[in-house]
């Protein structure tokens, strides 16, 4: 049963707020290479570098994300960490429109807006668990299902922005887009397990006046019981590092993540070699999310149904994508980049309903939010790293190839990685005894 607030259904209120929030942030997102391709043209800039504007974006959505999730659940409330962060991204945006050079579009954009982004990507995943129970897949799903409208009506958007506006135009425009953020975040309410320990020392600091003794009582046995059930923990559980299966699915995560992402500047790009205009590469990008609508509901059903290991259908998703990268560039034309794009949609995009997936195979439902967490800080490194790495690439060779090669191969290491764990865990289990038993037996000799 969905929980009401206040005797009215308040958590549809909050459904469609977060579900707002992710197709505003994942469209702009996933969208960012039109503006990519403008950048080049623009500013006459290299591949590498320009794309260390969406990639350090990426990386402080990634790096920012636990921070933010920890501040909004004891120090702050969701509503003001995702206000100021829609603010900061909207603010990065604006200001980008009247920068004279490129480089301080990785001010601008990369760092306020990507910090901002940060702010908002986890809260606005994180706050919905608070208000669904027995429905809580259903209302990620939704929200998941806003990223994919997001990435197919965005790239239009974008286009047409440009075309009209251009450049900077449209840029200021879509920063009025991101305010939006803000106008979300307002709906959203601290969820009530949160707030008893503000409400207990709001009615303490007026219990000498008109407040009675027996509700201060009351409301800090509540508080008192919900910290003994949900006893505070800190940001971070590095211990899970000891971890085989953590280890080897944060491997495959980072390697999935560096060639899924990579996409956004290697579509654009070598679009743009082949002549192809800004309207054929709104239609790859929007063809990425229209894929991910349809698929991520038969692969996540797939993956309830039990059929099949979760790491197994992943692993084979990552795998495939990596095949399409490598086959890529020995063919050539509109219609193979469409039919890749739909590749890119239905394979490695789908790694993100995974995450908390496998997790749970290996860790408690209470050691997720640490275990997710130190994920998402890895993460970030690959973030960072995927469309830079693959610019510079270009840079160095003339042409995407060998992007997409690196790519391919890099997201077949990933299905490898995802596959193999039980094979992987036991030899690290094996290893582990091995020494064990050297040390023991060189105690011994010792001793003796």
């Amino acid at each position: 049963m969905l929980m009401k607030e206040g005797g009215s259904c308040y958590t549809y209120v909050v459904l469609l707020a977060t579900t707002i929030t992710a197709t505003i942030y994942i469209g702009g997102v996933t969208s960012f290479g039109i503006i990519y391709k403008e950048l080049l043209d623009f500013y006459h800039t290299r591949s590498g570098d320009t794309a260390m504007i969406p990639s350090l974006s990426n990386f402080l959505s990634f790096a920012v994300a636990p921070f933010a999730n920890y501040v909004s659940e004891v120090f702050f409330t969701f509503r003001s960490v995702m206000m100021i962060g829609g603010f900061l991204a909207s603010l990065g945006m604006f200001l980008s429109a009247f920068v004279p050079r490129m480089e301080y579009w990785i001010i601008t954009y990369g760092i306020l807006s990507g910090f901002g982004f940060g702010l908002v990507y986890s809260p606005c995943f994180t706050v919905v668990n608070f208000y669904f129970k027995r429905r809580r897949a259903l209302a990620i799903g939704i929200v998941l299902l806003g990223t994919g409208i997001g990435s197919v009506l965005f790239p239009i958007l974008y286009k047409f922005l440009i075309q009209t506006y251009g450049l900077r135009g449209a840029v200021i425009v879509i920063s009025g887009l991101s305010l939006n953020l803000c106008v979300c975040a307002a709906l959203i309410r601290q969820p009530k397990e949160l707030t008893k320990k503000i409400a207990l020392i709001h009615l303490q600091s007026k219990s000498g006046h008109n407040v009675s003794q027996e509700k201060v009582a009351v409301l800090r046995e509540s508080v008192h019981n919900h910290i003994d059930n949900h006893p505070k923990r800190p940001l971070f559980n590095f211990y899970l590092f000891h971890n085989a299966s953590f280890v080897i699915y944060t491997l495959a995560f980072m390697c999935n993540i560096l060639a899924y992402l990579s996409n956004f500047v290697i579509i654009p790009g070598h679009a743009r070699i082949q002549g192809m205009t800004n309207a054929d590469i709104a239609v790859f990008l929007s063809t990425i999310g229209g894929s991910m609508i349809f698929a991520r509901p038969s692969i996540g059903w797939l993956a309830d149904s039990k059929l099949i290991q979760k790491r197994n259908i992943i692993g084979t998703c990552a795998f495939l994508g990596g095949i399409f990268s490598l086959a890529l560039p020995w063919i050539q034309g509109y219609w193979w980049m469409i039919v890749y794009s739909v590749a890119v949609g239905i394979f490695p995009s789908s790694f993100f309903m995974f995450i908390p997936l496998l997790l749970l195979e290996i860790v408690s439902l209470e050691n997720l939010p640490q275990a997710q967490g130190l994920l998402y800080l890895c993460l970030s490194v690959s973030a960072g790293l995927s469309q830079p790495v693959a610019g510079w690439i270009k840079d160095s060779t003339g042409d995407w190839n060998t992007s997409f090669h690196v790519s391919g191969a890099i997201s077949i290491l990933a299905g490898v990685l995802f596959m193999s764990e039980p094979i992987l865990r036991r030899c690290y289990r094996k290893q582990n005894a091995d020494n064990d038993n050297q040390c023991d037996e060189t105690s011994g000799n010792h001793n003796l």
